[in-house]
């Protein structure tokens, strides 16, 4: 498969992860939930909000569909009804669902229309409103004489609440509505919030509803928004890292490839940051609010793990860059090497899983079944751990090398016969062999910490490197013991420590002798071995023309060993005419 292919492929599966997250994101980020949690309070004058739950939903409730009339013999039915004529532009039947009897007397139908669009606004921006999470009995339990408190507001000195009531009409029924205090409070919390200036200048013709209770100039208004915060974030951190790298770089060379690492997750961090600053002008609905609050803290915790995750890179880079450059004389630079390599790695791998775990954190949905989680876990570990036994098993021989340093970065080692490299790099499941003639072996882990090899360098970089030749037996071992000191005397790799001449074995055909010298580096050994080799071979060629050289010998019988007559009768009364006959040449 080309890597064109590969790349696609790579493409496609990511394409799909991530269209996979972004649905999780949108089904887990704006949950259907009462009217009930209270966001943070968007008028300008609100110090503080009550931190009670804004939505009372009694215990032991029935939840039934929505009746979309226009009764208000339910909570569920009066908020269902209110919202349904608000969204659609009748607020004059909207404004039925208000208790106006503290509005004066003969403006009713002139302030009713106005004041529920505007109470429309307050639950939008300050409430997640879902009629049906509300009780659809006329009488339900739990319900005090406050009735369902919906949102409270502080302005300054004073306290609204915002919510439905049991109210007595006058012909002596009850029906739920707005109570009086709720309308008296809408005005008050709607023009305390200094922030509607810019809904007020934008045409009518963007304020239609589109999506998921937004209108036309909210998502346009998002979409600028984004690309403000985009630029300004990207402006703003490269003028930042810029000016730190020209104050810095003075006195600290060093800290400017840290600048340099966290410029990222800082543009990330400020373009967040104007985005929410620029957010609440925008007047969302208070679930699309909540959502992109969570969207932000998501990026916030991945742009803070980026950064630790730099400060860390850099700082393990900046310690091996003070390390001599030819590390293979030093075994512990080595071992520090290898162990700062480890270190950044495990590093990564525990930041990103905290990061995103705290990601996950922000659902409720994760957060409530955590304990679930946490009671199974046993049996999600024996699955797991099951299905994944070779990469879980890679990684902990992975942590096990690092811990004990079998192979070090820098080692020479010898996994092949024949096949000796340089240890490059040491991952958590496998390690990076630059062999003699740059090609890279991979090797997994699991061999390194199960299966025999060989490290050259493993307590130091000095060797004995063995050389092997044939020679014939008439050949003077003194003689090869002289010639093999003189070629060792003209190798320039040669320390000059030690040398060495001994016969290891004696065929019929020749002996096989071996001649073993030091080095300083395992390094030079190979190109010492070489030298050795065709100098010494070379001395034993011009050893009296060649003489000692291996022979081939074919051994002919003397007449001594001539077999017996009468064998040799048998021999030739089996052979017709063989008086007559030459003997053949015998192949040799």
């Amino acid at each position: 498969m080309s890597s064109l292919a590969v790349r696609c492929c790579v493409l496609q599966r990511l394409a799909c992860v991530l269209s996979a997250l972004a649905f999780a994101l949108a089904l887990f980020a704006v949950p259907r939930v009462a009217a009930a949690q209270q966001p943070a309070p968007s008028a300008s004058a609100s110090a503080s909000a009550s931190a009670r739950a804004p939505v009372r939903l009694p215990s032991g409730v029935q939840v039934t569909p929505l009746d979309e009339d226009r009764g208000k013999s339910t909570p569920r039915r009066a908020l269902g009804g209110f919202l349904k004529y608000a969204r659609a532009g009748d607020l004059q039947r909207a404004a039925e669902f208000l208790d106006l009897r503290g509005v004066a007397r003969g403006r009713e139908k002139l302030e009713g229309p106005e004041l529920a669009g505007m109470l429309l606004r307050v639950l939008e921006w300050r409430v997640e409103l879902d009629a049906e999470a509300l009780p659809d009995e006329p009488n339900p339990p739990g319900v005090g004489a406050e009735g369902i408190v919906l949102d409270v507001v502080e302005i300054g000195d004073q306290t609204h609440v915002l919510a439905l009531q049991q109210v007595k009409l006058p012909n002596g029924t009850t029906a739920w509505m707005f109570p009086r205090s709720t309308v008296a409070a809408v005005r008050p919390i709607y023009e305390a919030n200094q922030r509607r200036w810019l809904e007020e200048h934008v045409p009518e013709w963007l304020k239609r509803r589109q999506g998921p209770g937004l209108l036309v100039w909210q998502w346009l208004g998002l979409g600028l928004l984004a690309l403000a915060a985009y630029g300004v974030g990207r402006g703003l951190g490269r003028l930042l890292v810029r000016t730190l790298i020209n104050v810095v770089g003075r006195y600290f060379e060093s800290a400017m490839s840290l600048v340099r690492a966290l410029s990222r997750p800082a543009r990330l961090a400020l373009g967040v940051v104007v985005f929410e600053l620029g957010l609440p002008y925008l007047i969302l609905p208070a679930s699309v609010e909540r959502a992109i609050g969570k969207a932000s803290n998501i990026v916030y915790i991945f742009a803070a793990a980026h950064a630790v995750v730099g400060i860390v890179r850099v700082a393990t880079s900046t310690w091996e860059q003070k390390l001599p450059e030819d590390t293979i004389g030093i075994v512990e630079n080595r071992g520090l090497r290898t162990r700062l390599a480890m270190l950044r790695r495990i590093a990564t791998v525990l930041v990103g899983f905290v990061a995103a775990g705290l990601a996950l954190l922000q659902f409720e949905v994760v957060r409530s079944v955590g304990l679930s989680i946490l009671a199974s876990a046993g049996i999600v570990g024996v699955l797991v751990g099951f299905a994944a036994q070779r990469t879980l098993g890679g990684v902990i021989a992975g942590i096990e090398m690092s811990i004990t340093e079998p192979v070090r970065i820098g080692d020479m080692v010898e996994f092949e016969q024949g096949e000796v490299g340089t240890v490059e790099q040491i991952y958590f499941t496998y390690i990076v062999v630059r062999l003699w003639d740059d090609r890279r072996q991979i090797v997994p882990v699991t061999r390194v910490m199960a299966a025999p090899f060989e490290n050259w360098t493993r307590t130091g970089v000095d060797l004995l490197v063995p050389v092997e030749i044939l020679a014939d037996h008439a050949t003077p071992i003194e003689t090869l013991r002289r010639g093999f000191r003189e070629v060792c005397e003209k190798c320039d790799k040669w320390d000059k420590r030690s040398w060495r001449v001994d016969v290891m074995e004696i065929t019929d055909k020749a002996i096989r002798v071996r001649g073993t010298a030091s080095v300083a580096s395992a390094t030079d050994a190979y190109d010492l071995r070489v030298e050795l080799r065709e100098r010494w071979f070379t001395f034993l060629q011009q050893l009296e023309g060649g003489k000692y050289l291996p022979h081939g010998r074919v051994v002919s019988p003397s007449v001594e060993e001539a077999p017996p007559p009468s064998v040799r009768q048998l021999e030739s009364s089996t052979t017709p005419d063989s008086s007559s006959s030459k003997p053949s040449p015998k192949k040799g």
